[in-house]
């Protein structure tokens, strides 16, 4: 892919409507991607932001993380793949939450690969590019633009990573799992940028599922990260810490992780728990609080940085 010489063929993109799309990708799953990308997106609406998050995902999970999944907003992509397919404008669910609209992820986009590649057949910058065509046609009623990209599948990744103008990488402190899901997305990242997507920056690499004290992990994944993609990577302060409770009863819930902390406000007392008047499935884990706050740090360094780096190019 990313080997057509025919400039013919090439879409024109406005990359100027695309200065706030961020894309959240690693070549691994597992490793906090959907997570990320729906609370930053959830946030920034709740803060009044005119937001959309673009699930370019086979399964769909951003559909899990907000409630949605298998109901009756739920297409599996099926509105996605047309626009992709067709470089007609995108037609998301609006108002999933106030501010905020989806592009409904599913079995349909696992399919975009494969059939952009028999539409344009010999012309891959023109296949890679489809998403940001169908995406500038809206970004201009978006204050911020998140999509979510999959891991292990190098087509969609380079789809979502010609639409965007900033990459966020969520990584796990397992050095393998830094080697190769950083390793996955370095390689696509640079084969985009200098293919077809020069506006195309890292905004930073965020460590997820560890603990905030754990300093001398946090300087081992960033001398990891380092060795795998370069010094002077720029690497999030903020760190995302992971319950396993939490994404549990998120996804179970279809609640993001602030809108579970308030739930958590509502907890049966103890001792109606322990009368059996109540059910223990019932009780929120007061871990919420923890990853909540966790997840505003990251979406406010995330917006301060978003604003230092578009001065500095202004």
């Amino acid at each position: 892919m990313l080997t057509d010489h025919d400039e013919e063929h090439v879409p024109a993109i406005d990359w100027g409507c695309l200065s706030r799309v961020l894309v959240v990708g690693n070549g691994k799953g597992g490793v906090g991607k959907t997570t990320i990308a729906a609370n930053t997106g959830g946030l920034a609406a709740a803060g009044g932001a005119r937001s959309l998050i673009v699930d370019l995902n086979g399964q769909g999970n951003v559909g899990r993380e907000l409630g949605y999944r298998k109901g009756p907003l739920d297409d599996e992509g099926q509105a996605l793949y047309e626009a992709v397919m067709n470089g007609t404008p995108l037609m998301p669910i609006r108002d999933v939450r106030p501010n905020l609209d989806i592009a409904v992820g599913g079995p349909h986009v696992g399919r975009l690969p494969a059939h952009l590649s028999l539409k344009y057949d010999g012309h891959s910058k023109r296949q890679a590019l489809m998403l940001a065509v169908a995406l500038q046609q809206v970004a201009d009623n978006y204050d911020i633009i998140v999509i979510d990209s999959p891991p292990e599948n190098p087509p969609l990744q380079q789809l979502s990573l010609a639409a965007a103008r900033w990459l966020i990488v969520p990584v796990k402190s397992d050095s393998a799992a830094i080697e190769d899901g950083l390793g996955g997305i370095a390689r696509q990242f640079a084969l985009v940028r200098k293919k077809v997507n020069p506006f195309l920056e890292l905004l930073g690499v965020v460590l997820f599922a560890s603990g905030t004290s754990s300093t001398a992990i946090r300087r081992g994944v960033a001398d990891d990260v380092e060795r795998t993609i370069g010094k002077g990577t720029p690497m999030f302060e903020s760190v995302v810490r992971h319950s396993e409770a939490v994404a549990r009863q998120s996804r179970e819930r279809g609640l993001l992780v602030h809108e579970l902390e308030q739930a958590a406000a509502n907890n049966p007392a103890f001792w109606q728990v322990r009368a059996g008047e109540v059910s223990s499935d019932q009780v929120v884990s007061q871990t919420s609080k923890s990853v909540a706050e966790d997840m505003a740090r990251l979406t406010r360094e995330v917006f301060t940085r978003l604003r230092q780096r578009e001065g500095i190019r202004a």
